[in-house]
């Protein structure tokens, strides 16, 4: 099922909020914007199939427990890679086969999770727990940090682009990138 590579400028744009995620059988450009949140990518070469989220929170178990209200399970690092993979389930693609890539986790606010350790810090534990647990193949990461990153994903050819971005008074202002195929 080999597609051809579309030109980037001519492929839909998908904007990913927090607490969102896409599963893509046709292409596009998925977008995000993080802080302390992580976007996890999952990608099969082969057929050109990817997978985004954006999650806020590292557990929903952990959340569950706390008795968080929030129900979604985009919110949730844990439950949104869950997610994913249960979509590669359902097409009969196999684990092994499928490429992961984080970015994120910054620790722009400080903000602590669970007294020790920053949000930021504990959505990145979270994501390689769940890699580790699957038998993942991590392919490339960005994470940690002070510094927001917008996060552009192209589903046709499986690259990944990176701006770390700050806050400037006008809005934000893009500083470094980074480049993965």
């Amino acid at each position: 099922m080999n597609r051809k590579i579309i030109p980037v400028q001519k492929l839909p744009t998908i904007f990913l909020k927090p607490g969102e995620a896409h599963f893509g059988l046709d292409p596009a450009r998925v977008i995000t914007v993080l802080g302390s949140c992580v976007s996890v990518i999952m990608y099969h070469r082969h057929t050109m199939i990817g997978a985004m989220c954006h999650a806020v929170m590292p557990s929903r178990r952990e959340a569950r427990r706390k008795k968080s209200l929030s129900r979604d399970i985009f919110q949730y690092v844990d439950s949104s890679m869950a997610w994913m993979l249960d979509q590669f389930d359902k097409i009969r693609i196999r684990r092994e086969d499928i490429e992961v890539k984080i970015f994120g986790g910054s620790e722009i606010f400080n903000i602590r999770y669970d007294g020790s350790m920053s949000i930021g810090r504990k959505n990145i534990e979270a994501a390689m727990k769940t890699i580790h647990e699957q038998n993942l193949k991590l392919k490339a990461w960005n994470v940690g940090g002070n510094t927001g990153r917008k996060v552009i994903f192209n589903t046709n050819t499986g690259e990944v682009f990176t701006k770390f971005v700050t806050k400037v008074e006008q809005g934000l202002a893009m500083t470094s990138s980074v480049r993965d195929r």
